[in-house]
């Protein structure tokens, strides 16, 4: 890995030193954290949420902006870390990452920490989404590729020094948030920060319960760049958080503390010479401490439990672009990632929670290994051509291929005994192969074809957890380090008509996934902890050999009488496991987004309306239990008096619905046992001062 940051730093201090002195001058900014390209005709099947969407709706946490998102789920264990899910694909199925190329993980084995919640909503300029495995230039891609562009310093206003100050109130669990950004811009160099501060309490649900939520989060991002000439730019982010005091009533314990450090170095080129266009160099670090324990929850009477535990990303990428004729352009490049995870879990048994209820003087202490110090290296080639066929007529080619290894430095005695002391998965190649077609036929309408072979490799906690709750339910998980890469066939046809005040939209897509990676249970494999209490058996990660997904996303959008727009989406996946002839885990129902949004250069408001089905196609074999439908109404408004200042409103749930997402199950370990549900009614208000 130190060769690896050597080199990429040596050939990035030479281009600096001994750039090209031919290069073409340009004025535009050399973009260094975008994955797609606006009204580039092969993008058609990507989609990107922008910062205007996110300031209405001003959601409070990274996973929770894309739940008004045509095609998505949320997975949510907490009011904090809430996770996307596309169409069915979820957890590294997904490739989330910041500023075009920038990793994270999770150090929580149940993922109390997503990557995505290392970042304030805040803090985003716009989410970049590619649905499907359509995408070979920023790492492996399975399901889908979720890219969050972070503020950058604006030259725009022509201004030094100028920003912004936000803050709130909002009545459904007492919450305040605060947020600053501020930016100092010169000809060459240029400076930003942003940082915030959120203090969020129990909410109720619709039927007034109480819900366990609060959490306190502070973080901030800097950004210093240097355009060291027209065409060249170097960047140095730092983002930092913390989360304290986090309740997560779907997991079996609390967050004590999160925290995290990500660090990353850009530089690009453009028009190097005629052929040579771009030139992108990137590394990054990240690094996230997590401690976990249950000193909140009944179980802490019996046993003391606390988990401290670790993870860090090291990585970086290189990419060119060149022209190699005039009608076609090829991305070239590599990139590398090291995933590393350490961390205990300490146990203190006061008294045995089993009969007879022994009471231990002094308690009985135990120590059982979270990660066994495991490793995963990715270390990927790709190239990706666009040909212009024609006028009407775009071609993508991309190819890529990744090697990854494993390693696994202090197994648990009893992981080994599972096993045979044979639990060092092997190193594998994996390679993805897609291309796209996209027709311009007609005026304002595109057509566009995609279809991909990609896989995915497992992750550390599908094939190395040992006996932990890291699941939506109560039981122990057992990773499998005999586990095969995933393979996913999939292809999407997408149609886009666009008129003066009109724009529909279908895709239809197909996923046939080989292997693909979920959990049984095994009830000859007993639990390891508690095992008086119920259920019984272990679910062990397993590859199904056989299975599906497909469906839709559809929608319109009108605007009328100059100031109106109506849209409406709707959005269903079917997933079947052949093999084992029932559904697949965890899909998000059949849902529908629907929105009247009335804006003027001083008033910008909407109501929006989301109806959920039932999910009634639930897996057994994952004992995967139902979820009633719901619809949800919510208001908002963002009222502009002067140019300085935004006045924003909100009332959520207007008619206080009592409900669930299907993707959030049951408490866990607590005193009040019930389903996961979501915010009742709130009333929220806050304000935005610029300078």
């Amino acid at each position: 890995m130190k060769k690896d940051i050597l080199l990429i730093l040596l050939v990035l201090i030479s281009y600096l030193a001994f750039g090209p002195m031919n290069t073409h001058a340009q004025n535009d900014t050399v973009f260094l954290d975008e994955i797609l390209v606006s009204a580039n005709r092969t993008d058609i099947i990507k989609t990107s949420i922008n910062g205007n969407i996110l300031e209405i709706g001003n959601p409070h946490d990274g996973g929770e902006m894309f739940i008004n998102q045509i095609g998505f789920g949320i997975e949510k264990k907490g009011n904090y870390g809430m996770e996307p899910v596309i169409r069915g694909f979820k957890y590294s199925q997904l490739n989330v990452q910041f500023d075009g190329g920038t990793h994270t993980a999770n150090a929580c084995p149940n993922r109390m920490d997503p990557a995505i919640s290392q970042i304030s909503p805040e803090e985003i300029e716009k989410v970049e989404v590619i649905k499907g495995p359509y995408n070979v230039r920023f790492g492996a891609s399975f399901g889908g590729v979720i890219n969050i562009v972070s503020k950058r310093p604006d030259r725009k206003n022509k201004k030094l020094i100028s920003g912004s100050f936000d803050g709130g109130y909002q009545s459904n669990g007492n919450n305040f948030y605060s947020n600053v950004f501020a930016q100092a811009v010169g000809k060459k160099l240029d400076f930003s920060i942003n940082a915030g501060y959120k203090d969020y309490g129990n909410y109720e649900s619709g039927s007034g319960q109480e819900i366990a939520s609060s959490f306190t989060r502070w973080g901030y991002t800097v950004k210093a760049g240097a355009n060291i000439k027209d065409n060249q730019r170097l960047q140095f982010t730092l983002r930092q958080s913390s989360a304290r005091d986090v309740l997560y009533a779907g997991l079996p314990m609390d967050g004590d503390h999160d925290n995290s450090t990500i660090a990353s170095l850009d530089y690009g080129i453009s028009n190097l010479s005629k052929s040579l266009f771009s030139l992108k160099l990137k590394m990054f670090g990240s690094f996230v401490d997590h401690e976990m324990s249950n000193k909140r929850r009944p179980a802490y009477k019996f046993t003391h439990a606390v988990s401290p535990v670790q993870a860090q990303v090291y990585g970086g990428r290189a990419e060119i672009g060149i022209n190699t004729g005039e009608k076609n352009i090829l991305y070239a490049g590599l990139d590398y990632k090291k995933i590393a995870k350490q961390g205990y879990r300490d146990r203190e048994v006061l008294i045995n929670p089993c009969p007879p209820n022994q009471e231990f003087d002094p308690p009985k202490v135990f120590q059982d290994k979270t990660w066994q110090d495991s490793k995963k290296n990715d270390l990927g080639v790709f190239f990706e051509n666009k040909y212009e066929l024609n006028k009407l007529l775009m071609w993508l080619v991309g190819l890529r291929f990744d090697y990854v290894s494993y390693s696994i430095n202090d197994p648990a005695d009893d992981f080994e005994e599972q096993y045979n002391n044979d639990i060092q998965p092997d190193s594998r190649i994996d390679p993805t192969i897609t291309t796209s077609l996209t027709w311009s036929f007609a005026e304002g309408m595109n057509l566009q074809w995609a279809t991909a072979r990609a896989m995915r490799s497992p992750d550390l906690s599908e094939l190395f957890i040992n006996h932990f709750n890291i699941g939506m339910d109560a039981y122990e998980y057992l990773g499998n380090p005999n586990l095969k890469t995933e393979v996913n066939y999939q292809t999407d046809i997408k149609l886009e008509k666009h008129w003066k005040d009109v724009t529909l939209f279908g895709d239809v897509f197909y996923s046939y996934i080989n292997d693909y990676i979920s959990a049984k249970l095994d009830t000859n494999i007993a639990k390891k902890y508690m095992a008086c209490k119920p259920p019984k058996g272990t679910k062990v990660f397993t590859n199904i050999d056989k299975s599906f997904m497909t469906g839709f996303e559809a929608g319109a959008d009108v605007n009328f009488l100059k100031n109106f727009t109506y849209s409406f989406g709707a959005a269903y996946t079917y997933a079947q496991n052949i093999s084992w002839d029932e559904p697949l885990p965890e899909i998000p129902p059949f849902t529908i987004n629907t929105y009247l949004a009335y804006k003027t250069n001083k008033i910008d408001t909407r109501i929006h309306v989301r109806i959920a089905n039932e999910q009634n196609r639930v897996s057994t074999g994952f004992n995967e239990s139902t979820t009633p439908g719901f619809a949800v109404t919510d208001f908002y408004i963002v009222y502009s008096p002067w140019k300085f200042l935004n006045i924003n409103a909100a009332v959520t749930n207007i008619f206080n619905v009592n409900y669930v997402e299907h993707l959030s199950r049951a408490y866990k370990a607590m005193d009040t046992q019930s389903l996961y549900y979501e915010p009742g009614r709130s009333f929220n208000i806050g304000a935005r001062f610029k300078f």
